[in-house]
């Protein structure tokens, strides 16, 4: 687990100034607006005046934990609040109410035997429920062991290639034809390839030794450019398959009330080099909560990214949301654990079938 907070820090805090914090957050949490000490008073159950809450307020400040954006307003939880709130409220066996345990189960029991359709299920699935956007990084291809490399005639000039690795996943591409080759070749070019790269890591495979394998067959014009197309393939085995889903009221949100903050943020989700870092870097943890600057620069102050791993036949990905900083967490992080989980055990059982997708080049 990786949440920067810090337990200890969170001691010094009186009961009261507790549950100060916890209103001013769930207060923001619902009305996007900053909080002042009238609200509380008005709003809440404290049987405090508004001059002793407001003297509460300016502790809670001096801490870190609030901050007003300006002398006449009131206060927004800052990244240590939220942090201090998830600590908090965050009740992995009861956050998730049970209509949506439900509806999670369902999903992967209608799709267990396609990973492909259980992504996507999902994906779909968190993107809804979250109001966030939901993002998935499909597998780390490249620590597979390649079992076979399989190419087939299908219609008209086109090529199948099946690229399968140890444990049963597959992925599959089509290429042109453009040799009009002809079966005999085909079971050639399979049995050349097969001989010399079964059994290798495709990391190992397309960074070292599909360079020499295509320099080897140079002299057959049709085997060094098929093998230089397939070596385009394995590249694009090896890089994790980064998406997003959202619906479109994640836009509607206060955060983004300006053209320029929509394009922000299409922006930020094309940076899928810069996600796949992230992921790697946090890879040894259970799941990870990084909010704003700890993301990647400022233009991510607004936003929170959860995110948890999971792993298919021993081979990594990644499931979890993007989104604002008033999420419901108390349901949004449960629930990404969850599903990692049990994508994890699904396949770990041995039940799902490999990615079937159609890539052309």
């Amino acid at each position: 687990m990786n949440q920067n907070v810090n337990s200890k820090e969170n001691q010094i805090l009186t009961d009261r100034q507790k549950c100060l914090l916890r209103s001013i957050i769930l207060e923001y949490l619902k009305n996007a607006q900053a909080v002042g000490s009238k609200v509380l008073a008005e709003e809440y159950d404290f049987n405090l005046s508004p001059a002793t809450i407001r003297n509460e307020m300016a502790v809670l400040a001096n801490l870190g934990y609030i901050e007003q954006p300006h002398a006449s307003a009131g206060r927004l939880p800052t990244e240590k609040g939220y942090k201090f709130y998830i600590n908090d409220i965050i009740d992995f066996d009861n956050s998730i109410p049970d209509q949506k345990i439900k509806m999670m189960q369902t999903l992967l029991s209608e799709n267990y035997q396609s990973l492909d359709r259980m992504l996507s299920a999902l994906h779909s699935f968190l993107a809804k429920v979250s109001g966030q956007l939901s993002i998935i990084a499909e597998p780390d291809y490249s620590l597979g062991i390649l079992n076979s490399i399989q190419i087939f005639k299908i219609e008209g000039d086109k090529l199948l290639i099946v690229v399968n690795l140890e444990g049963g996943l597959e992925k599959t591409f089509s290429l042109h034809n453009t040799y009009a080759l002809t079966d005999a070749q085909i079971n050639a070019l399979n049995r050349y390839v097969n001989t010399r790269i079964s059994g290798m890591p495709i990391d190992t495979i397309e960074k070292k030794f599909f360079k020499d394998l295509i320099l080897d067959a140079q002299k057959e014009s049709f085997i060094y450019d098929i093998l230089s197309e397939i070596r385009k393939l394995l590249h694009e085995v090896r890089n994790y398959n980064i998406s997003f889903e959202g619906e479109s009221g994640f836009v509607s949100q206060p955060e983004f009330d300006s053209q320029e903050k929509i394009v922000q943020l299409l922006k930020i989700i094309d940076q899928k080099e810069d996600f796949l870092k992230i992921f790697q870097d946090y890879s040894t943890e259970d799941y990870t909560i990084l909010m704003g600057d700890e993301i990647k620069g400022s233009e991510f102050r607004d936003l929170v990214l959860i995110f948890a791993k999971y792993e298919v036949i021993g081979l990594p990905g990644f499931i979890g949301i993007l989104g604002t900083k008033r999420m419901n967490y108390r349901e949004n992080i449960p629930m990404i654990c969850f599903a990692s989980r049990m994508i994890t055990e699904i396949t770990t059982k041995g039940t799902i079938m490999p990615c079937m997708n159609a890539v052309k080049i």
